[in-house]
């Protein structure tokens, strides 16, 4: 039996094949599932993209030719798994032409399968994972693993090692695009193939390979263009990235603190000009932000903001933080005049307190005392509100020149995220009277932060004529009415 009879017959009418009754196709990111060599495989695809079907048959594939290969499909809840996972299964069981035998049978479906070789395939519910993590597992799957806890992942991958299948081991995780706040987006941080390595005790180098196959429910020519334009007409932009092109993104949780922003408007490709820089930074440990602006004032008289780059860290001390901020600025803004940059943050990251000085204050030290020598401009914002309503006016006011007050460069991948919707106030609850105050989830809230004390400290000073905007003498064009990027956009 070929690997593509394994496959459903083709079901789209624009096929070109369509003639050829009960031809069928594999898709090229699910031929790339049969082609990895990884010990780890996550499949993260929009609606619809065909994830799961490569995945049961490649697990059906390890359990045929490997005599007493054991293998465990899960997914959160019964009706979950028997509904979609174990139904797309047994239906590649059927197509097999395999005489297994089903056992552990309930509401008529079976939980456990025996191959003709002794191969076994368990269906498991995750809500008691005790049950089930004793035996040592040749290949796995977790289906929508994003409902998973990390733990369930790590403690099941701890038991992939039975010895019969050790060339081939397989642990496969299939789920529509999380956040890229959770588990699922830090293990498997970008698509394609790498290596990880571990120097054991006792010397030895050791590795484990993993991939992220990533889809797009565009990808599935099977899909009706109904079905594509029910979930492009009923999702937000944000939402569209997510379960339809399958990059992580956020869930909207609540009301967008943002709602003026729209990526049509406000998002473009901008030019760096020399005139100052303004890097803001907020200093939270366990996810530090940093954005990096300029301020123009157009030939219609009015002061515009351009966020040009961004940096979001995870687990970081400001002095750690700050050698990366600078290799990144030295990438981004290659050869930018240091006297040029100006600096800014919370007053917070300037008070001392038990533990020492703040992050403002050991960042100003001079270089021989272990400081950066970076001067910081601070101020206390006791209330957040008339920062958020600065934000949203430059958002939504477009100038006579003819472009928004406030735009970001599309690389600005997180602040675009937060100010789509990530950066949110909380769910309202009955009963309950609607929060006041955005969320502060840890990763949304800071890169969200580093732009209205951006607006505080530089942009209204400048607004309302207490502060100019600094310019290199030594630049060829040093206009700042000199917006040759926008020129481009509109030609």
């Amino acid at each position: 039996m070929k690997l593509i009879d394994l496959f459903p017959p083709c079901t789209n009418d624009a096929c070109p094949e369509k003639a050829k009754v009960g031809h069928k196709h594999i898709l090229p990111k699910q031929q790339e599932v049969f082609d990895s060599s990884a010990k780890f495989l996550a499949l993260i695809g929009g609606f619809g993209s065909g994830k799961t079907l490569p995945a049961c048959i490649m697990g059906h594939l390890l359990s045929t030719t490997i005599p007493g290969n054991l293998g465990i499909v899960m997914r959160e809840s019964l009706p979950k798994l028997h509904d979609s996972t174990e139904r797309i299964y047994l239906e590649v069981l059927k197509r097999s032409g395999v005489e297994a035998s089903f056992h552990e049978n309930r509401d008529l479906w079976p939980h456990r399968i025996i191959y003709p070789n002794g191969s076994e395939v368990v269906f498991r519910e995750t809500k008691d994972a005790g049950r089930f993590l004793g035996p040592e597992y040749g290949w796995y799957i977790q289906d929508e693993a994003q409902e998973l806890p990390e733990k369930l992942f790590k403690d099941l991958s701890g038991r992939l090692r039975l010895p019969r299948a050790r060339d081939y081991l397989k642990g496969m995780i299939l789920t529509n695009p999380p956040s890229r706040q959770h588990w699922i987006a830090k293990t498997f941080p970008k698509e394609g193939i790498w290596t990880r390595e571990v120097r054991l005790p006792n010397g030895q180098l050791a590795s484990t390979t993993w991939q992220m196959i990533q889809s797009m429910t565009y990808d599935n020519p099977f899909l009706s263009p109904e079905y594509l334009a029910q979930l492009l007409t009923l999702h937000t932009d944000a939402e569209i990235k997510r379960i339809v092109e399958g990059h992580y993104g956020f869930t909207a949780e609540g009301d967008p603190v943002y709602p003026q922003f729209n990526p049509l408007r406000n998002i473009a490709d901008m030019e760096i000009k020399r005139m100052a820089l303004y890097r803001v930074w907020d200093f939270g440990f366990h996810r530090p932000a940093i954005s990096w602006s300029q301020m123009f004032r157009c030939s219609k008289g009015k002061v515009h903001v351009t966020v040009l780059d961004e940096l979001l860290e995870e687990d970081k001390y400001a002095e750690d933080l700050a050698p990366i901020a600078f290799k990144q600025q030295k990438e981004t803004f290659p050869d930018f005049p240091a006297h040029l940059v100006m600096d800014g943050g919370d007053a917070a990251g300037a008070a001392v307190n038990d533990k020492g000085p703040g992050p403002i204050i050991r960042l100003g030290k001079p270089k021989t005392e272990g400081g950066f020598d970076l001067r910081f401009r601070y101020r206390k914002f006791v209330d957040i509100d008339p920062g958020l309503d600065a934000v949203r006016r430059l958002l939504k006011t477009k100038c006579a020149c003819g472009f928004q007050l406030l735009m970001v460069h599309r690389r600005c991948r997180n602040l675009i995220e937060a100010l789509s919707g990530g950066y949110h106030y909380p769910k309202e609850k009955p009963g309950r009277e609607k929060g006041k105050k955005p969320v502060k989830d840890g990763f949304y809230d800071n890169i969200a932060d580093t732009l209205r004390y951006a607006i505080m400290l530089f942009y209204l000073p400048i607004e309302n004529g207490i502060d100019s905007i600094p310019i290199d003498p030594l630049s060829i064009n040093p206009q700042p009415h000199s917006w040759s990027w926008m020129e481009r956009l509109t030609s």
